[in-house]
């Protein structure tokens, strides 16, 4: 029985997890001309410009495909697409279809070169979704395709798992990797040391309420220090269990359980693990093995616990801190001093999503909000404020650029810079300004631009290979972090004669945020294993350090007119602000420190990333219009992403790896259609304009009753007859997405005009009776139920449908409802323009707005629509109605209203099952208008919203579920709503 329940709970929770991983994450511009690598263990796609880099890829992975990595697997053949166009440095790995994507822009962040982290983290993402497939898990691919593989992933294996063991695996086999990052580390450290170690329900899904450190860095530690404690084989045994027995209840937890009843006593008798903790036997035995997770969680983390403690014990924040006022979760980052006292910082946290605040003393003034920044480093100068952001293309996802960006204080202007390239890391050149730039091909320069940042005054291209980071300009010489495969160095650079300098050598140490001041050097690096900053004299070969904090110090400003360095300290609550006066520096030397995790996990993968990139791969032509199609998943289930439906039938599904044409056809049953219908959903979106079509056709049956005379007896009876017929439906859609946004604020114009037709075909009646009319009278007389009527006539509709969306509104913080502003407009028309069958036409209009509610994170909206359509009432529903009221008019007219606000941020468990984040609440008064051929009503509905956000079974989806319940004045009644959602982004 528990098997049989396990199959239907299994078989539930496969459609949704297949639709969370049918992943389109976008295109790049229809322009490129792509290449390919086509070796035995994958296949490498990349725009033809970024050849060089495409062989150091390839090499890459054919070493890592080589190598026997700690999960004892070798994967299958995948597809890696590179997105080499784009402003964004992320990967993703996808599995409905098989194939990863690699966005190869460098960030800021100093660690191995990027294309090595990248490969390396993403390559182990493809490890554990094909180990899992295997076993019985295999024998379903054949049945299901390949969803069947990632959404047994997503059902079993934790999210934390999948992050933090490519965390892992980066850190072991890398020279840094975010295991030997002490800004990735101090994340968790901190508030575990200062908030308590969180319920793994809380620490594994998150939290709305408060900050939780998130799946790579939780995840990390999980892995990592099991890994260490349990060897490799207690997660290669849980890949392996998931992978043989998706059936079976909680394969990934029975297998950790069974590693820690067969383990755990050993570790924990240890006598050097046991001098961990204070009172070992009362530790271990609070941690059951009741749920297995859980007792790994708390044993792993009351472990590193006390190991931090007394990491942390002798370091005091000696400096002095700037007042903020936040009662949640607050970065301020580079504070920097104006002439009158007044500090600027770069504020993000769990309330906002991103501004420039003035600080003076108790109060704090937003300057602007900004855009999505991927590093909060900016520079004030001359009145001004200049950043780097994200700056979307009009069209292509994979198209957008890290813009420069400026705020004029004194005029409130807020400008973008426009740039072939990615510009990073501003910084003055005496009344000039000098930033990074990366081309297309991951080549380097630093570039000077003249005082309106439009001319390109000189450049200094990088190295093969190298990356400058945080440069800064000082008496006639810029400073800069430079990285390579090598290393991570210091270097001088003189912009007149281009002659480089060296000021520390290579080392595989963090290094950041260079500043030059008289005749020393100061900068932030993570020598003694947390972030601290150290200072160099000119002539002197010594390094000191100069300023330590529990959890670290970065974003140093220093201010030479007041000897103040002004800096940003982490705490349990974020980043916040300090200062100290230069004669208060501590005087320590230098001293290296070793990673004590990163160290073990290092001497346990017995292999270190030094690719020699020696190997030249045949490269050819990648034709896109010869691989449109890849047919990777079939079932018996029909998703539809965009509709959010679900319907049986046996369906193939197709996406290419570029995801220009996903595809879906088959044979279907639904409400539409019970006795099925063949259909195809299709998507092109290769070009400008986004191409749809939606297409059904299937049998449909009908009966029709009359009332005629009977020949022979004269009666007047109730005859029937019963039709069947072909029902077809097609909708051919065309849309031109532009997407405008801007700062703060998302914001997109999308026209579209969509051709719909229907028709009935192949008509056929099996008639009771023969009939025939005398006189204006209807007679009728039994017949064989044999005799058919056949229509091959066609009756159909074709209709036109023209509309415009409009969207303009803001990004949002984790603890918001709806946004603060924000206005969605849409309007549209529909007609038949053709005479086989004329329905006339109908407009429509609606607006949607947002504003600030009367408290934080309070939200009010506004909802009108207006809808004129046919008498005849062909046309489908274009506008929302008043809650609780229909309304079926040729003339509606909507408004609807709401106040909400959240109530409760509990983090809550109930068993396993469910997990509550937040309850939100609401009130709502709506009102209607419609217009019949009988007269005018007026409708008015109100009432209460209550709404949890919550997670099932641990799963990383989150859903909202709640209840409405209010009076409408249609039928003068009270009415309840069940209210739900899912989401898939997670």
């Amino acid at each position: 029985m528990k098997r049989k329940s396990l199959f239907v709970f299994f078989l539930f929770f496969l459609p949704l997890l297949g639709k969370a991983q049918f992943v389109d994450l976008g295109q790049d511009p229809a322009g490129l001309r792509w290449k390919q690598i086509n070796t035995r263990d994958f296949q490498l796609i990349y725009p033809d410009y970024f050849e060089e880099n495409a062989q150091k890829i390839a090499n890459i992975f054919t070493a890592l495909y080589q190598h026997t990595n700690s999960l004892a697997h070798k994967p299958i053949k995948i597809s890696l697409i590179i997105h080499a166009n784009g402003g964004v440095a992320n990967g993703s790995v996808a599995w409905a279809p098989r194939k990863a994507d690699l966005y190869t822009m460098p960030s800021q962040d100093p660690s191995d070169t990027w294309l090595e982290h990248l490969c390396v983290h993403e390559f182990r993402h493809v490890v554990q979704i094909d180990k899992v497939n295997q076993g019985l898990t295999k024998i379903l691919y054949y049945l299901f395709g390949e969803q069947i593989t990632i959404a047994i992933t997503g059902l079993y294996l934790p999210m934390w798992f999948m992050e933090g063991d490519a965390v892992t695996f980066e850190t072991a086999i890398g020279h840094l990797g975010r295991g030997r990052s002490p800004e990735f580390i101090n994340e968790m450290k901190a508030q575990v040391l200062d908030k308590g170690i969180y319920s793994y329900f809380k620490a594994a899904i998150g939290s709305d309420k408060d900050f939780v450190p998130n799946r790579y860095t939780m995840g990390y530690f999980m892995v990592a220090n099991a890994r260490v404690n349990y060897g490799n084989a207690i997660w290669t045994d849980a890949l392996n269990r998931i992978g043989r027995k998706p059936l079976s209840f909680a394969p990934f937890a029975t297998s950790l359980k069974r590693t820690l009843r067969a383990k755990r006593d050993s570790v924990w008798n240890d006598s050097t693990f046991r001098s961990l903790f204070i009172n070992a036997d009362s530790v271990k035995k609070a941690n059951t093995y009741a749920d297995a997770k859980r007792t790994l969680y708390h044993d792993n983390f009351s472990e590193l616990k006390q190991i931090w403690s007394r990491e942390v014990k002798d370091i005091h924040n000696n400096f002095d801190t700037l007042p903020t006022y936040n009662k949640s979760y607050t970065n301020y980052f580079y504070p920097t001093p104006l002439p009158d006292g007044k500090v600027i910082a770069y504020k993000k946290g769990l309330q906002e999503t991103g501004a420039f605040v003035l600080l003076d003393g108790k109060k704090e003034k937003v300057l602007t909000r900004s855009g999505v920044l991927d590093d909060p480093k900016f520079i004030y100068h001359d009145n001004q404020l200049v950043w780097v952001e994200y700056k979307p293309n009009f069209r292509w996802e994979h198209g957008g650029k890290q813009r420069l960006t400026s705020y004029d204080l004194r005029k409130g202007k807020y400008r973008y810079h426009r740039g072939q390239h990615n510009r990073f890391s501003p910084f003055a050149v005496g009344k000039n300004w000098g930033v990074v730039e990366v081309n297309e091909k991951n080549q380097a320069a630093l570039v000077i631009l003249d005082t309106g940042m439009k001319t390109e005054l000189q450049r200094i291209e990088a190295d093969r290979d190298e990356l400058f980071i945080h440069p800064s300009y000082a008496k006639g010489k810029i400073t800069t972090v430079v990285q390579n495969t090598n290393g991570i160095h210091l270097e001088s650079i003189d912009p007149q004669t281009g002659k480089r300098e060296m000021i520390l050598p290579r080392m595989w140490y963090e290094m950041d945020n260079p500043v030059q001041y008289d005749s020393t050097l100061l900068f932030r690096a993570s020598f003694n294993g947390n972030n601290a900053f150290y200072l160099k004299k000119q002539g002197e070969d010594s390094v000191r350090n100069i300023l330590n904090a529990r959890y670290g110090v970065r974003f140093p400003h220093l201010q030479p007119t007041e000897n103040m360095l002004y800096f940003s300290f982490y705490t349990a609550d974020g980043y916040k602000p300090g200062r100290i006066k230069t004669d208060r520096f501590s005087n320590l030397p230098l001293e290296k420190t070793y990673f004590r995790l990163a160290d073990s996990l290092k001497k346990r993968e017995n292999w270190q990333l030094q690719f020699q990139y020696d190997s030249i791969f045949d490269s050819r032509r990648y034709r896109k219009f010869t691989h449109l199609l890849n047919f990777h998943s079939w079932g018996p289930v029909y998703i539809d992403q965009y509709e959010g439906k679900i319907d049986g039938g046996i369906v193939v599904y197709s996406q290419n790896n570029l995801s220009t044409l996903s595809l879906a056809a088959g044979y279907i049953i639904n409400a539409d259609y019970p006795k099925g219908a063949w259909m195809i959903n299709a998507a092109y979106k290769g070009i400008w304009p986004i191409f749809s079509i939606d297409l059904k056709s299937g049998q449909d049956k009908s009966a029709s009753r009359l009332t005629a005379h009977n020949l022979k007896t004269g009666r007047l009876d109730t005859v029937g007859t019963r039709n069947r017929f072909r029902r077809t439906k097609g909708e051919l859609t065309m849309q031109l997405p532009f997407n405008i946004s801007r700062k703060n604020y998302s914001r997109y114009i999308t026209p579209y005009v969509r051709y719909k037709i229907e028709a009935i075909s192949n008509i056929t009646s099996k008639a009771r009776f023969f009939y025939t009319q005398r006189n204006d009278t209807l007679y009728y007389a039994p017949v064989s139920p044999d005799l058919y009527r056949i229509s091959s006539s066609p009756n159909y509709y074709q209709m036109m449908e023209y509309g415009l969306l409009l969207g303009n509104q803001t990004y949002m913080t984790v603890q918001e409802i709806d946004p603060r502003w924000g206005q969605i407009l849409q309007g549209g028309y529909a007609h038949t323009p053709w005479k086989k069958m004329d329905l006339g036409h109908e407009w429509w209009i609606s607006g949607q707005f947002y504003f600030p509610g009367f408290a934080t994170n309070h939200s009010i909206s506004i909802y009108s629509g207006y809808q004129n359509r046919p008498k005849a009432g062909y046309y489908d529903k274009k506008i929302l109605r008043p809650r609780g009221i229909d309304m079926y008019g040729y003339e509606l007219t909507t408004l609807r209203t709401n106040y909400k606000l959240p109530l409760l941020f509990p983090d809550q468990h109930i068993t396993s099952v469910l997990y509550v984040k937040r309850i939100d609440g609401g009130i709502f008064f709506d009102m209607g208008h419609d217009k019949t051929q009988r007269g005018t009503r007026n409708y008015y509905s109100y009432g209460i919203e209550l709404n949890a956000g919550l997670h099932l079974f641990r799963l990383p989806f989150p859903i909202t579920l709640g209840g409405r319940f209010g009076y409408e004045t249609q039928h003068h009644s009270l009415f309840a709503n069940l209210l739900f959602n899912i989401g898939f982004t997670i």
